[in-house]
């Protein structure tokens, strides 16, 4: 049985704050993620106050699967469970600056190894001319390989202005998903800890919102 109290549970997903349309009509109005919006509708069923939600997968801390780019491609609820939690990296990348390069060797000092969950924290006040990985960056990590890639954005995965795209495409033909839009890598003081960002098991969709959690051993 694990015993939590010897754990430290760092939340390291974003607030989601939806509008809402009350019964009685009062609208309360909610707060975009980076202009993606939410929005739910109360109603009442079984006596209880339940909500019909209206937004897009793709917002807030969200898992990512591999039916985004390949047609043929699992679903969230087709993804493998375990590539969603285990033991992670924290890559502290904060100090790039714009347009700065990530090269295989930042990984190596980071201490990336084979079957690792890889966070990696940026500068979240850089805008516009971000840092990047290079393509032999992006091989590095899928030849060790690592088993799931994080970022609270910021960052590229890719050369702009295309890298991006086709980085995560080719992450996921090589079996790789990713957890997008952490918040909080700072809160982190160890080098390892154990990740936990599981997807809603639905089909037919892109990605998924979740919970993205790390355990820190005290």
């Amino acid at each position: 049985m694990i015993d939590l109290s010897t754990y430290r549970v760092i939340d390291l997903s974003h607030d989601m704050i939806p509008g809402e349309q009350k019964i009685d009509g009062q609208y309360l109005h909610g707060e975009p993620f980076f202009g993606r919006g939410v929005e739910v509708q109360e109603f009442m069923a079984y006596g209880a106050r339940m909500h019909f939600i209206q937004s897009q997968t793709h917002n807030g801390t969200h898992a990512e699967g591999a039916y985004k780019y390949l047609d043929e491609g699992p679903d969230m609820a087709g993804m493998p469970l375990e590539a969603f939690l285990g033991e992670a990296v924290v890559c502290d990348f904060s100090g790039k600056g714009p347009g700065e390069v990530v090269e295989p060797s930042d990984f190596e000092a980071a201490g990336v190894r084979a079957g690792d969950i890889v966070l990696v924290q940026t500068n979240p006040d850089l805008a516009g001319d971000l840092p990047y990985f290079s393509d032999a960056a992006l091989e590095f990590l899928i030849a060790a390989p690592i088993k799931l890639l994080s970022s609270a954005g910021n960052m590229y995965y890719g050369p702009p202005p295309n890298g991006h795209t086709a980085a995560e495409q080719r992450l996921f033909e090589c079996g790789i998903p990713m957890v997008d839009a952490l918040k909080g890598l700072e809160q982190i003081s160890r080098e390892r800890v154990f990740f936990i960002g599981l997807p809603l098991k639905m089909q037919r969709v892109t990605a998924s919102w979740c919970r993205a959690i790390a355990l820190e051993e005290r």
